[in-house]
């Protein structure tokens, strides 16, 4: 039950630390990125659904 104790207190630490104002930006940071990228991938899928020939330069 020791290892179980200490995986639990290993997860409990990494939630802590993920809760620090600097790693929250970096994620936030991450999380707008992804999203701006998905939306520009998106908007590049609808493009080609609609015009068959669109090709990005």
């Amino acid at each position: 039950m020791a290892g179980c104790d200490d995986q639990s207190n290993m997860i409990e630490r990494a939630v802590l630390k993920l809760g620090e104002p600097e790693n929250q930006a970096r994620l936030l940071q991450a999380a707008w990125l992804i999203s701006l990228l998905m939306m520009v991938f998106g908007f590049i899928i609808i493009l080609k659904t609609i015009f068959p020939n669109f090709t990005v330069t």
